[in-house]
């Protein structure tokens, strides 16, 4: 395969990023924090329980209510902060919700929608405010959208984690004059 020069730099820089990457992780023991912010960040000892209870929960939902919607956080205020919207879902014990054709949108204080999360089926803990989800998931956020299989998410901590075929679009990285990698 013959590159161009442009291509040639094009995969340079992505090389260069890689390298980067690669090179934050190896420095997470260092103790910097905005490193351990964003590499590395809860391994599956913090999903595997709500993983671990899926089967019995999908097994449970022997009567799902059609159609549910479900706020799941609210502000100080009092307004909704986010909502649980699913096709088929059931209620279950310790706080648990499992739901199928989910979508959880997340709103700003003035009630409009700020991103949004939809999965082919969630199983959610209202006390823990956490959700473990199984087949395709898409994120979006100003514009930025995240796409994978399987995820974890904390409400709390405001974290996502794409599990599996993770594959991430911004429009962020025009503003950073990387260009088209």
């Amino acid at each position: 395969m013959v590159l161009s020069g442009k291509q040639t730099g094009r995969m340079r820089l992505a090389l260069a990023a890689a390298g980067l990457l690669l090179c934050a992780s190896g420095v997470r023991g260092a103790g910097d924090p905005e490193v351990d912010r964003w590499f590395n960040r809860h391994t599956d000892a913090v999903w595997r329980p709500l993983a671990e209870k899926w089967d019995a929960s999908k097994a449970a939902m022997t009567s799902p209510v059609d159609k549910l919607m479900l706020p799941l956080d609210y502000y100080p205020s009092g307004r909704i902060k986010s909502v649980l919207r699913a096709q088929k879902a059931q209620m279950l014990l310790e706080g648990l919700v499992f739901a199928e054709g989910v979508r959880v949108e997340m709103l700003a204080e003035g009630g409009q929608i700020d991103s949004w999360m939809t999965a082919d089926a969630c199983l959610f803990d209202r006390n823990t405010k956490e959700g473990y989800c199984e087949g395709v998931v898409n994120v979006e956020k100003s514009g930025d959208r995240l796409k994978g299989r399987g995820m974890y998410f904390s409400m709390e901590q405001q974290f996502i984690k794409i599990l599996a075929e993770c594959e991430i679009r911004t429009h962020r990285m025009q503003q950073l004059k990387i260009g088209r990698l």
